[in-house]
């Protein structure tokens, strides 16, 4: 963070989604976060499937967000999306730390399929699985190879930013949801994303489960599209709309709020069953409780439709994630209980805010 006076500016959290762009940046305040500039714009469909022509409209839709908003300085954290990242879990032995990395990059690299000297790597400690006598160290690789690193640094140091880091999109959501509160809790969250849904169960501010779910927002709008006989941009349109007016008030016709909702529900009831067996294989693999809650990040977390479905297949109460809960200066798009999209943006931006914050009060 660099900054003036009582306030300090941290980076801008750069959010690329298969879906869309999401920048946020905020500002540390006294003791109170605030909201210096938010901004995002949604991608075409078609950008996903040719590199060549993708990196040069993000570099160019970057450049038009960071020239029609408040943005303080150019350096910024981002994060790969899921897609673009390799993710394995892996039990190893009981190790010393020192032995564990060199260890760690033989099993990747045997897991992978690809050299890692030319890629990065990051790994955490899930927890202690035990066999009779037997106990192993399961662990989460997260891996992306060189020419994946080198496109994505290529597009942003294109559109004039400086990385300051390079984070992973699970703990920049842990990070801002820790920091709205409930700290020192064991939390699930899933992030429903275009490309798809990533849970995420965490104790306070260590990953302890990852899982990818193919099922995320995208799919969502094909079935409401093929429902009602309209483009997938129409259908996101409307499943959007009808899910803040659930929250808010109604405003569509019952057919279509009925017709929307027999769209939706195989997915959602698929996605809330592989949710379940996640759930299942965490408490059943490390001994562990199982979370209490679950919070709903990402697109799916404005939709009340998908928190219902979630709770009644889990049998756990579902809210919709606030990552922005308790920041100053928000506005209409950004305000806490519509934030949940902004989760991985925010969690970006925080990077290393807190940790500031502790060498401060030392």
């Amino acid at each position: 963070m660099f900054g003036w006076g009582d306030s300090q500016i941290c980076p801008i959290g750069v959010d690329i989604g298969t879906g869309g762009i999401k920048l946020l940046q905020l500002k540390r305040k006294s003791e109170q976060y605030v909201l210096q500039a938010a901004a995002r714009v949604a991608l075409p469909a078609p950008m996903g499937e040719n590199d060549s022509e993708r990196g040069p409209a993000l570099t160019a839709a970057l450049r038009k967000l960071l020239s029609g908003s408040d943005f303080v300085g150019r350096t910024c954290v981002t994060a790969l999306s899921a897609e673009q990242m390799h993710v394995k879990s892996v039990r190893l032995p009981p190790m010393p730390e020192s032995d564990l990395e060199q260890a760690v990059q033989w099993e990747a690299k045997d897991r992978l399929g690809f050299d890692l000297t030319d890629g990065g790597l990051a790994y955490f400690r899930a927890g202690e699985v035990r066999r009779g006598t037997e106990v192993r160290d399961e662990l989460l690789l997260f891996a992306a190879t060189d020419a994946v690193l080198r496109s994505h640094i290529g597009v942003l140091t294109a559109a004039g930013l400086r990385i300051g880091a390079i984070d992973l999109q699970p703990c920049a959501v842990i990070r801002a949801i820790r920091r709205s509160g409930g700290v020192g809790r064991l939390r699930a969250v899933v992030d429903v994303g275009q490309g798809g849904s990533h849970l995420v169960i965490a104790q306070d501010d260590r990953m302890t489960f990852y899982k990818h779910i193919d099922i995320g927002a995208g799919t969502l709008n094909a079935a409401v599209a093929q429902k009602l006989g309209v483009s997938v941009d129409e259908a996101a349109q409307i499943r959007v709309r009808m899910g803040r007016a659930e929250g808010d008030g109604p405003d569509e016709s019952e057919h279509l709020r009925q017709a929307v909702a027999d769209a939706l529900r195989p997915s959602l009831e698929e996605l809330a069953r592989e949710l379940d067996m996640c759930m299942r294989y965490y408490v059943v693999t490390f001994r562990a409780a199982r979370p209490e809650s679950i919070e709903v990040a990402g697109g799916g977390g404005n939709c009340p439709r998908v928190l219902e479905t979630i709770s009644t297949v889990l049998g756990l109460r579902a809210d919709a994630a606030q990552p922005l809960r308790g920041v100053g200066k928000l506005n209409e798009s950004t305000r806490p209980d519509r934030s949940a999209d902004w989760a991985v943006a925010a969690g970006l931006s925080l990077y290393g805010a807190e940790a500031a914050r502790v060498e401060e009060a030392a």
